[in-house]
């Protein structure tokens, strides 16, 4: 059955059409260090979004784009096993080391970029499908043929994403080539409503949860948030841009009592998930011959 609004279209008003293939412009090896200590600022928050969907210890779990392991870290602490899948060998090598600081050994690693990806050939079917923030979400279509049980897709919820937040601890510190203000601008006719309504026309009953979100951190001394910090972006020279950079992130930061600080900045993201065996009408509501 047709649906009766093309969201697909709408979907590539808001995100572009995919590539099609494999490659692109972005060098995300040269970006691992940078999103490996966001994903441990944001460590705390991931909670919530794995805890959004159901996961039993004996599930195996693929996550698609995996980065340097925000999201499968969680998951292996509460599964079988986890493929940790990404085109990347950067963002690989950054999901290994972060996994064995953790102690886990129950994570498996695969280079593969998604659209060369092929259920059942190249990738094992999976318990449970996972896609947070990934070129993967424009073809949620794919998704559910990798997955027995479940799918669940992470996104930002009508809140900033990394890009933003990250031009605002660097305005005024940053070549204004590097500033990326206006990616992810919320839209809300063009948000995860539509990313809903595509799943629902596939057939399946999804569900979505919003859950708070954010990038936190405590440090002993202002300097060492500092430190920290700046090595997110690389950063024009000179006192003027240094004192801009402290005055962004000062603003992001609460002093404690014991004299450590706390950095934080919010924002939201939401969870989708489905089944990709949803019970029928005639199973919820069975009809009786009379």
């Amino acid at each position: 059955m047709e649906p009766l609004i093309n969201w697909k279209e709408l979907q590539f008003a808001r995100l572009g059409r995919p590539a099609g293939g494999p490659g692109g412009a972005v060098d995300w090896s040269a970006m691992a260090a940078m999103y490996a200590r966001m994903a441990e600022m944001e460590a705390e928050h991931t909670t919530y979004q794995v805890d959004a969907f159901p996961t039993d210890a004996a599930d195996t779990v693929l996550d698609i784009g995996c980065g340097p392991g925000r999201i499968s870290i969680p998951m292996a602490r509460r599964a079988a096993r986890v493929t940790a899948m990404d085109s990347a060998s950067g963002m690989l090598d950054a999901c290994r080391a972060n996994v064995a600081a953790a102690g886990l050994d129950n994570v498996d690693y695969l280079q593969l970029d998604w659209h060369e990806a092929v259920a059942g050939e190249n990738v094992p079917l999976h318990d449970i499908v996972i896609c947070s923030r990934t070129v993967a979400l424009s073809q949620l279509e794919r998704l559910s043929e990798f997955a027995r049980k479940r799918v669940a897709v992470v996104m930002w919820a009508n809140a900033p994403s990394i890009p933003p937040i990250l031009d605002r601890i660097f305005e005024g510190a940053q070549d204004p080539q590097n500033s990326m203000r206006g990616h992810g601008s919320p839209d809300r006719r063009l948000a995860y409503n539509v990313l809903y309504n595509i799943v629902y026309d596939l057939g399946f009953e999804p569900n979505v949860v919003v859950v708070p979100d954010g990038f936190t951190r405590t440090f002993a001394t202002p300097e060492e948030e500092y430190d920290y910090l700046r090595v997110l972006r690389p950063m024009l020279p000179g006192a003027q841009a240094e004192a801009a950079f402290r005055t962004n992130v000062d603003h992001f930061t609460t002093t404690n009592p014991d004299g450590s600080v706390t950095f934080l900045v919010t924002t939201r993201s939401v969870v989708l998930w489905w089944d990709v065996h949803p019970a029928s009408y005639e199973e919820v509501w069975p009809t009786h011959a009379h």
